[in-house]
Parts: structure tokens; C-alpha cells; sequence
């Protein structure tokens, strides 16, 4: 069976392509009766000889489209969608004897799997580009999701604190206050609309990693958490809290320099 190429384009036009690894790992699953694949499917452990890959099993989804019923893609699905909750911070949480479900994390969890669910529907009816980013990098994909609902949630949560205005881009006064506010006293009510607006176009511009950094200081998710259940950047980013601090630390300088150029520019 031949392998056919995604159709999702990155901004630079060229289209998003299958790892190396992935299309080895593809090809030779081919091979395997079905029955087999689930077996494989059905493994957590990353270092077992036998795990199979997600991107691979996204791919074998795509690929039932042309079953009769709807029992392997259901299968698979089903293995899907047990990764992606996996893939989420725990909403539960034990106290004493009682276990607690803290509702503004199930409400994140249960939004991105209904997204990435929503996703690959759709995929079934008709060929869906937003999933070929699934096949490419899905525990990225996954965490991107989960950051973009985690983000929702925040905003309708906190509508009345101004987090971000959809209009003026307005962020909050501790993002300014960190970046050194270039914005200088005194200044007028479009004055200050134009400056906001700057600095939400910076903040746009920043490299995909930054940018993340940025956007969850805006939904006032802490670096690290010793609170049980509370997501960390650490933890939605998979990395390092040196490595976020460093991300950070780079957005900052960025957008200012961005910042001190647009008003030069326009001054």
C-alpha cells in the first residue's frame, strides 16, 4: 500500500511531512494482521519493543475510511482517546479517604478530548488537514490543544479580570510590569489603546515556543506547583523549569526590542 503524502501546508507553503521513523514504523505495521496492531496498540509503556507509536496509529485510522463498519476505526479510536486523556493533568485528586475531581481541570481534559475527537470524526467523513499535524508530532498536537482549551476555560473564568481583550488585545498589568513597560506616563486613552496593541502584535510574532510561555502567564499558569492537580507550565510543555525560564527570559527581551522599534518607527 502506498503511503500518501499529508496535505496540511506550514505559512511557508511547504506541506507538513511524516518522521522518517514514522514511515518505517508504518510500513512495516502494514504488514500485521489487524488483530495484532490493537494487541500493539494496547501497550503503554514507550520503552516496550512492541509499543506502537501514535502518529502511526493516526495513520491507521485515516485508513478505515474504507471498512464497511465502523469497528476498526472505533477500535483505534478508542486507544486514541485513552492516550489523549493520559496526555492531560489528573483532575482527580485523594484526600484522606475521599477522592475530589477538581472541575476546572476535568473541564479542560474532557474540552481537548472532545476536540481531538471532534477531529478525527470529522477526518471520516472527509479528509480533515487539521489532523495531519496528529501524524507528524501527535504529543505535540495534544499539548497545544490542551493549552488552547486550558486558555478558554481561563478567560471565561476570569471574564471580568480583562485578561485579553478579542478587540484591543489587552493583557494583563503583570505581563506589562514584567516586560519593564516601555509605555511611558501620562499617555492618553488612544495613546494607551495603540501601545496594548503594539504589544499584542509582539507578543504574536514571538517563536511558537516563547509565544506558549507567554500565553500561559496569561492564563496564570505557574511555572512549577507543589498543589496536587494544578497544572504547571512544566508539566503542559514537557520541559525543564530552567528551559521555560530561558523561553521566557527570551520572549521578554524580544518584545521589548520589538516594542522600542514600532515606536521608534512611528515616532
Amino acid at each position: 500500500m502506498t503511503i500518501e503524502p499529508l496535505r496540511k501546508r506550514k505559512g511557508s507553503g511547504e506541506l507538513y511531512t511524516r518522521r522518517p521513523p514514522t514511515i518505517d514504523f508504518i510500513e512495516e505495521s502494514l504488514r500485521w494482521p489487524f488483530d495484532d496492531l490493537l494487541a500493539r496498540a494496547a501497550i503503554r509503556d514507550r520503552r516496550h519493543d512492541d509499543y506502537v507509536p501514535s502518529e502511526v496509529l493516526v495513520y491507521h485510522l485515516r485508513q478505515t475510511k474504507s471498512d464497511n463498519t465502523d469497528g476498526r476505526f472505533v477500535a483505534i479510536y478508542n486507544v486514541l482517546r485513552d492516550r489523549v486523556e493520559a496526555a492531560c493533568p489528573r483532575a482527580n485528586r485523594n484526600v484522606g479517604d475521599k477522592i475530589y475531581e477538581d472541575a476546572r481541570i476535568a473541564q479542560i481534559r474532557d474540552a481537548t478530548i472532545d476536540h481531538v475527537t471532534e477531529l478525527m470524526f470529522k477526518d471520516r467523513q472527509d479528509y480533515d488537514e487539521q489532523l495531519d499535524i496528529y501524524e507528524v508530532v501527535f504529543d505535540k498536537a495534544v499539548r497545544l490543544a490542551r493549552i488552547t482549551k486550558l486558555r478558554k476555560v481561563n478567560l471565561k473564568e476570569n471574564a471580568n479580570e480583562e485578561v485579553e481583550d478579542a478587540v484591543t488585545g489587552e493583557v494583563r498589568a503583570t505581563v506589562e510590569e514584567a516586560l519593564e513597560r516601555y509605555k511611558k506616563a501620562g499617555l492618553t486613552a488612544d495613546e494607551d489603546l495603540d501601545y496594548r496593541i503594539h504589544l499584542r502584535r509582539a507578543i504574536d510574532a514571538l517563536p511558537e515556543i516563547e509565544r506558549e510561555v507567554i500565553d500561559l502567564m496569561l492564563a496564570d499558569i505557574p511555572i512549577e506547583t507543589t498543589k496536587d492537580g494544578e497544572p504547571s507550565m512544566t508539566e503542559l510543555l514537557g520541559c525543564v523549569e530552567k528551559t521555560v525560564r530561558n523561553r521566557r527570559d527570551r520572549a521578554y527581551a524580544k518584545i521589548r526590542q520589538a516594542l522600542e522599534l514600532e515606536f521608534d518607527h512611528d515616532e
